[in-house]
């Protein structure tokens, strides 16, 4: 009787820890996943497309995972266990400059790193890619077209310094001026280190800053004044450090840029700021992310710095979110399109000529790495 009485309470109590995250993943969800540096999985919307392709189902899945009652501290402990047994190991070996594959990244020296792909791994994405960028040159004579390229870890072995040749690949029998066409380089582990965040896979304000630079020459723009940096000491951890415990928390820099006074919407609704910059400088953010301090991707926002001008289009990634207020600041009206949530946003298809010829856009400009010329830009 006392065996049957345990068993009927263990499962009340497990019927309880399961109710409890379907109640708080319907009324109360959890907005941000702060332990892994991402959006938290919400229930999708139920229709019946989304049933019958398996979308709904799967949110479902995703979001009680997020919710479950404690799922983030077994989660953690976890993770700790196993950085305790083998992190240790793998940091050893990376120290002498080397890659050492753990979890879902490597360990390189004291940073969260890819291994280098070559152009082969995409040469086909690569060239439609390229077709494509030829097409819209084609279609848009009177509007100049840019292409800036972000190398990256992809772009190199860090271990030899020996590039992977994706830029050219990409560039090669592009049907752009040379004027046009620009990259940030990473010609070694010091270049990367300087520009890029340990945890994270995007660039930080050193780098972001560079090519904001770049790009001012390239589109014959006047850089902004700055007033330095402000850094956050040692409390950020990006995407790649997700899970993994046992891993330092790291310095996340802002450029004090001095932007025009803009207004900013997103679809055609307004909002305050793009990003939370001036909150993160003020100490406002008891956690942030990258998305969160620089602005998120957005399917089509549009900064309005007013008086006139030309007008620019940016078709990018997250990347750009670091410097879009930047290069904004130089133009009338600045477009910027993630084509990765354009559709879900606007509920149309992208189509680059004919959104130059709606929104009277002067000029445009692609910015992106590997994975923007591979995949992002081909959802258009």
């Amino acid at each position: 009787m006392k065996g049957r009485t345990v068993r009927i309470l263990s499962l009340c109590l497990a019927l309880a820890l399961l109710l409890a995250g379907l109640v708080r993943t319907l009324l109360h969800p959890d907005t941000e996943i702060y332990y892994e540096n991402r959006p938290a999985n919400h229930i999708g919307a139920l229709t019946q497309n989304t049933v019958l392709n398996g979308t709904f189902q799967d949110s479902v899945e995703d979001a009680l995972a997020d919710q479950a009652h404690a799922a983030v501290k077994m989660k953690k402990l976890y993770n700790v266990l196993d950085a305790k047994l083998s992190l240790p190991f793998a940091r050893r070996l990376a120290a002498g400059g080397r890659y050492v594959g753990y979890r879902n990244v490597c360990l390189f020296r004291d940073m969260l790193v890819l291994r280098p792909e070559k152009p082969s791994d995409r040469a086909e994405l690569l060239d439609t890619a390229r077709e494509l960028v030829n097409s819209w040159s084609a279609a848009l004579p009177e509007t100049p077209l840019y292409l800036y390229y972000i190398e990256t870890d992809r772009d190199i072995d860090l271990e030899t310094g020996e590039k992977s040749g994706i830029y050219e690949y990409l560039t090669r029998d592009l049907a752009l001026p040379a004027e046009r066409i620009g990259k940030l380089a990473i010609d070694s582990f010091d270049d990367y280190r300087r520009g890029f965040l340990a945890t994270d896979h995007h660039w930080n304000a050193a780098g972001a800053y560079r090519a904001y630079l770049q790009l001012c020459g390239m589109l014959d723009l006047t850089p902004l004044e700055t007033d330095g940096i402000y850094t956050d000491r040692g409390h950020y951890l990006g995407t790649r450090a997700a899970g993994i415990e046992g891993i330092a928390p790291e310095d996340f820099s802002v450029t004090l840029y001095r932007y025009a006074p803009l207004s900013v919407s997103s679809c055609g609704n307004p909002f305050e700021d793009y990003g939370l910059q001036r909150e993160f400088i003020d100490g406002e953010l008891p956690g942030f992310s990258y998305g969160s301090v620089y602005g998120g991707d957005g399917g089509e926002v549009l900064l309005d710095a007013g008086g006139g001008g030309p007008t620019a289009l940016i078709l990018g990634d997250s990347y750009d979110n670091a410097i879009l207020k930047a290069l904004a600041s130089g133009f009338g009206k600045t477009w910027s399109v993630d084509l990765r949530a354009y559709h879900n946003d606007t509920g149309r298809i992208f189509d680059l000529p004919s959104f130059v010829a709606e929104h009277g856009v002067d000029l445009v400009l692609l910015i992106g790495g590997i994975d923007f010329y591979s995949s992002t830009l081909l959802l258009s």
